[in-house]
């Protein structure tokens, strides 16, 4: 019997702010054997069947498809033109359309494989449900911070003289974004080619490691630190959260 959990893994990934099933559309098409090279299949799928970017699929430029949630990694890039790298990351139920269209013995296969990913996943929802809400609850957390740290700038370069505008708002939290995520928010978007708030993508750990550093910075601005300052405590503190964190996984 072939073994699709190798050819063609289903990981859990946050996709659209929900946790989902979702599959590789370049490894799906290997599998499928199909006679088209990729990017002509992917497209012409797309286009015939009227899959929605966002609802049914996403684009990566990646060359490595990872599960994000429970491995707690971010889709490793390499960006430099290379249109072969481009991969398209689709909901199971996407996926298992596009093998049930195939019709053949290949895609007949895969398409069992995904019904009994499906089957499984509604086993062990009731920790998949926990697992999720311990990530709107570390989201919830690092938003109720997100305004006092606002308030905080604020006051603090109200005490220097300056006036506060959008952009010292938005550079604080691409200092704790960086920090963090190693990139700002922009770039987070554009890399994982995404719309709206980041943090609907991010997992657990990532939004509690914003919120701590949120909320230590609403302190250092307290005591009149300077952005320098800050930032090179904020970094400190960040990897002493990571060393517990590990600690605590060991």
């Amino acid at each position: 019997m072939t073994d699709f959990n190798n050819l063609v893994p289903v990981t859990e990934t946050q996709f659209q702010g929900k946790l989902q099933q979702t599959v590789s559309a370049k490894a799906l098409h290997s599998c499928l054997k199909v006679g088209n090279d990729f990017s002509t299949w992917i497209k012409g799928r797309i286009k015939e069947y009227d899959l929605i970017k966002g609802d049914d699929f996403l684009i990566f430029d990646s060359l490595e498809f990872r599960n994000q949630s429970t491995n707690n990694e971010q889709w490793t890039t390499k960006r430099g033109g290379d249109r072969k790298s481009t991969d398209y990351i689709l909901t199971i139920g996407t996926a298992k359309e596009l093998a049930m269209i195939e019709n053949n013995e290949h895609g007949r296969a895969i398409r069992k494989y995904f019904i009994r990913c499906e089957e499984h996943l509604k086993n062990i929802a009731p920790a998949i449900q926990k697992k999720e809400l311990k990530r709107l609850k570390a989201r919830n957390e690092a938003e109720n911070y997100s305004r006092p740290m606002c308030d905080a700038l604020t006051i603090h370069r109200l005490s220097l003289g300056k006036e506060t505008k959008p952009h010292n708002y938005t550079n604080e939290f691409n200092m704790i974004n960086g920090i963090v995520l190693g990139m700002t928010a922009k770039a987070f978007r554009k890399t994982h080619n995404i719309t709206g708030d980041i943090r609907d993508y991010l997992n657990e750990e990532q939004l509690s490691q914003i919120a701590y550093l949120e909320r230590s910075n609403i302190t250092l601005l307290d005591l009149g630190w300077s952005y320098e300052q800050r930032k090179a405590e904020l970094i400190k503190l960040s990897q002493s959260y990571m060393t517990r964190l590990i600690g605590k996984e060991a």
